[in-house]
Formats: C-alpha cells, sequence, structure tokens
C-alpha cells in the first residue's frame, strides 16, 4: 500500500510549504498594514489534488486517527457559540489540511523517514540561516528593538519566539538526522545546523525553546548512546543525578529558592514574564463556561472583558481548556496519551520511528507549558504534532524495524 503513494515528492514539497509559511513572517514585518498574500489557500487545493489521487490509502488512515477527526470536528462545533464563527472556520479547514498532508507524508514516507527527515533538516536550516543573515545584514527588519525592552531578534519570522520555534525544529530534526546518517560530511553540516540554531534561539531571547531544545538534544542521545547501557549502570548514573540534586537543595538553598534563582539568572521573573497573570486570568474565565469552553476563535471577547489581549495564551493546554472547555481537553488528553504509548510499542522493532516520534511529541508537550502551538493552525509545532500523531498511528507493530537507506 505504501510503496504504491502517488506522487510523493509533491506531498513532501507541500508539506515543507506548510512548514515554510508557519513560520515565515518576513512580509508582515514589511508590509504590517497590508493584507498578508494567501498563499496557504494555494497549499489547501494542491493537498486536495494530491488526496484524490490516493483517496483509499487516506481513508484508511481516517480509521486510525477517529479520535483526532472527532476532535477537529468538535473545533468546527464550536463555531456555533463562538465569538467569531469565521475565525473558527478557518481553524477548521487548515488544521484539517494540515492533517491531510500530514496524513499523506506520513503514508508517503512511511518506509523510509529518513528521507522526510532529512529533506525539511535543510528547510529548516537554510530558513535558520535565512534568519541569521537578515538579522546581521539588515537589523532593522530582522531585529525587533521596540517591543520587549531590549533588542531580540526575529529573522525572517513576526516575532523572537517564532525565530526560537524555527530553530528548536531545527535541532529537533538535527538531532535525529546525525544518529540515522553515516555521512562525516553530513554529520558535520549537522553539528554546524546546531550551532546556528542555538546562535539563532540566544539572540532571539527564546528560553522556552533553549530549554526544550537542551531537552530534545539530551533525550535523542541518552536514547542513541546512554540507551544501550545495562540497568544497573542506568541506576547508579540515576542515583549520582539524585544525589547531586538532593545535596544542592539540602545544604544550598530550598526546590523554591532554586526554581526562583533559575529563572531569574535568566534575566526572568518568577512570573514567566507576565504569563502567570494571563493564565491566572483565563483559568478564572474557563471556570465560567468550564464544559463546552468559548469556541476555537481569537477570544476576543475575553480580551474585552478582562481587558488583557487573550488571542494567544502561551499555554498550549489552558488555551485548549478555555476554547475547547472540558470535551476538547480530554478528547486532546486521550490523543496524546494514545500516542504515547503507542510509541512506547514500537520501540523494540522500530527504535528509529520511536526515537524521532517520541522526541518530537515531548519537544511539543514541552513547549507548550510556556508557548501555544496545539490547535493553532498556522504554527510550526502544530503542523509537527499532527504529523508526529499520524505517523505514529501508521507503523504497523510488531513488525521489524525499518530500513533506512542512506
Amino acid at each position: 500500500m505504501i510503496s504504491s503513494f502517488k506522487y510523493k515528492l509533491p506531498t513532501l514539497i507541500v508539506f515543507s510549504a506548510y512548514i515554510f509559511w508557519a513560520s515565515f513572517g518576513l512580509d508582515l514585518i514589511l508590509h504590517p498594514n497590508v493584507e498578508r498574500i494567501p498563499l496557504h489557500r494555494v497549499y489547501i487545493l494542491l493537498t486536495a489534488v494530491i488526496f484524490l489521487f490516493n483517496i483509499q490509502k487516506v481513508f484508511t488512515a481516517f480509521l486510525k486517527n477517529k479520535i483526532l477527526i472527532i476532535l477537529l470536528l468538535y473545533v468546527l462545533i464550536t463555531a456555533a457559540w463562538a465569538n467569531s464563527p469565521s475565525e473558527t472556520l478557518k481553524l477548521f479547514v487548515f488544521l484539517s489540511s494540515a492533517m491531510l498532508i500530514s496524513i499523506m507524508t506520513a503514508l508517503a514516507y512511511a518506509d523510509n523517514k529518513v528521507t522526510s527527515i532529512r529533506w525539511l533538516f535543510w528547510l529548516l536550516l537554510l530558513m535558520t540561516l535565512a534568519s541569521i543573515a537578515t538579522a546581521l545584514k539588515f537589523p532593522e527588519i530582522g531585529v525587533n528593538t521596540k517591543d520587549f525592552g531590549k533588542p531580540r531578534w526575529i529573522g525572517i519570522t513576526g516575532h523572537p519566539n517564532g525565530l526560537g520555534t524555527q530553530a528548536l525544529s531545527l535541532i529537533w530534526l538535527a538531532s535525529n538526522l546525525f544518529f540515522l546518517s553515516k555521512s562525516k560530511i553530513e554529520k558535520s553540516i549537522i553539528l554546524f545546523g546546531v550551532i546556528a540554531a542555538f546562535f539563532a534561539i540566544i539572540k532571539a531571547d527564546s528560553m522556552t525553546s533553549l530549554i526544550t531544545s537542551l531537552i530534545v538534544i539530551s533525550l535523542v542521545c541518552y536514547y542513541y548512546l546512554l540507551g544501550r547501557l545495562s540497568l544497573p549502570i542506568k541506576v547508579i548514573l540515576f542515583i549520582v543525578a539524585s544525589l547531586s540534586f538532593l545535596v544542592v537543595i539540602t545544604f544550598y538553598m530550598n526546590t523554591s529558592e532554586l526554581a526562583t534563582s533559575t529563572i531569574e539568572s535568566t534575566g526572568r521573573d518568577v512570573t514567566f514574564s507576565g504569563r502567570s497573570f494571563l493564565w491566572q486570568k483565563a483559568l478564572s474565565s474557563a471556570a465560567d463556561n468550564l464544559i463546552v469552553g468559548y469556541g476555537f476563535d481569537n477570544l476576543e471577547q475575553l480580551t474585552k472583558i478582562n481587558h488583557v489581549l487573550m488571542s494567544h495564551l502561551h499555554n498550549g493546554y489552558i488555551e485548549t481548556l478555555v476554547k475547547g472547555g472540558l470535551i476538547a481537553s480530554m478528547l486532546l488528553g486521550f490523543i496524546l496519551i494514545k500516542t504515547f504509548f503507542q510509541q512506547l510499542r514500537v520501540k523494540l522493532t522500530h527504535k528509529n520511528d520511536f526515537v524521532f516520534l517520541n522526541s518530537g511529541l515531548i519537544m511539543v508537550l514541552l513547549h507548550n507549558f510556556n508557548e501555544t502551538s496545539i490547535l493553532r493552525g498556522l504554527s510550526t509545532l502544530s503542523i509537527f504534532l499532527l504529523f508526529i500523531i499520524v505517523s505514529t498511528s501508521l507503523i504497523r507493530i510488531g513488525n521489524p524495524g525499518t530500513v533506512i537507506n542512506q
């Protein structure tokens, strides 16, 4: 079935176009008062065309992602009580299209994921290098000096956190490709890409992306290197790390002081740059409409009520609760838990697939504690999350591991 998938390369190109347009924001910086060119409509049309040639295979994949489809349909249903039904409808259309192109990309490259990983790595590498070059050569465009109290790089994106997400995605792809590749030249390029990504994150001053990047690299290295160690050695390493942490909090500072000191050392405060105040307002509003939420629009009504911008709550889980209530939160939680345990089941027979998909899932989950990229539509990590979920569902549990062509 997979080998007969039609138009593999065009599918990957279109998927890459989604990722590019989700991260690109230079046009908005250059022309802030001009309506953006709706290129996403072209991508949606191309997605529909490819779908027509692979209907049977895609519908089979739909059956493996029924809960995800129910969640997307619920997003559409919330238009009935959302303040802006048109915004909800647009979000549903894009999320559905993103899920469809993710399914088709997963189907097309299920037997050779390294090709898609390598392709996406080069895409994100070129975009990150373009961001660095833009900030260095055209700082009036690539560096935001007005909105954050200090200069922060945005590169070819529209926001410092957008550049951070772009570089974070590159680090995730690079860390996986490094262990999948046997070419010394390619490994050197990958290491260069990781250095460039961290440089961009630091210049963007995106602490969420920095911390998540370090965790992602550590996780991938553990799976490929430390994961091979025997259980006694793993236990010893865990005990040493735990004792070291215990010594610090016992003799130097308590847990609260350690957390406060760590946060303040990064130039932040314990309110996470005001996010805790926003979360408090959001949770208070969620309690007033707990079951079904306020609808998946821009939450303009809550902005007016609370007198603070609430279109982006900087926490994917709280935002899902506010917009979709307990119904959406429970559906999302079920999908994420099911995906995680599915990944654990394929670990023994599809190790490379497991590491790639599991590290990606954890990346998105961690990032959403301080940013929002779940059910956000035109968002890099939102698209990658859909790709990770459907890719996991399509792995045939119990079959021999995937043979990767180098």
